[in-house]
């Protein structure tokens, strides 16, 4: 859509500024091209705008659903699955899997000898004595009992709740 088109409809729908609204009033009755839009697309507006909406017959929505209820309702979603697809994606995922197991195992060095013992790990200590002060362990203790008892008093509430 050029300029001239763009500018002549938001002229007819009201849609542009009242500066705008002023220019293309002025060349509509200046500009000969201006007056040739404008008289077509003045024409087609009135054609639109007097032709009447058809409606559906009285019964149409009453047509529709019973023709929707003739359809067979399917049984579930499994159904409507092609188990062809399922079957696709996981012999995808199991070429991938044993192609690169196969890999692996092409590239491991099976030639270097390993040990057969079984290796042992030997954790190492760690002073907590450092963090866990007497004081410590008894605040960890009290907000322990306090959450507890917290706990406790909405169980109850809630039991006695559903009693009643």
């Amino acid at each position: 859509m050029n300029i001239i088109e763009q500018r002549i409809w938001e002229y007819l729908d009201e849609t542009c500024t009242e500066q705008e609204r002023k220019l293309t009033e002025h060349l509509i009755e200046t500009d000969p091209d201006y007056r040739v839009v404008y008289e077509e697309f003045k024409l087609f507006s009135l054609d639109i705008s007097s032709a009447e909406l058809e409606e559906p017959s009285m019964g149409f929505s009453r047509n529709v659903m019973e023709k929707i209820q003739l359809d067979p309702i399917p049984g579930s979603v499994k159904s409507l699955i092609d188990k062809r697809i399922i079957y696709g994606i996981a012999a995808f995922f199991l070429v991938t899997i044993a192609a690169l197991l196969g890999i692996m195992f092409y590239q491991m060095d099976w030639a270097q000898p390993q040990p057969v013992g079984v290796y042992q790990y030997i954790m190492p200590r760690i002073d907590v004595s450092a963090y866990l002060s007497r004081s410590v362990i008894n605040i960890f203790l009290f907000a322990n009992i306090i959450l507890g008892l917290y706990l406790l008093d909405g169980f109850l509430r809630k039991q006695m709740n559903t009693k009643k």
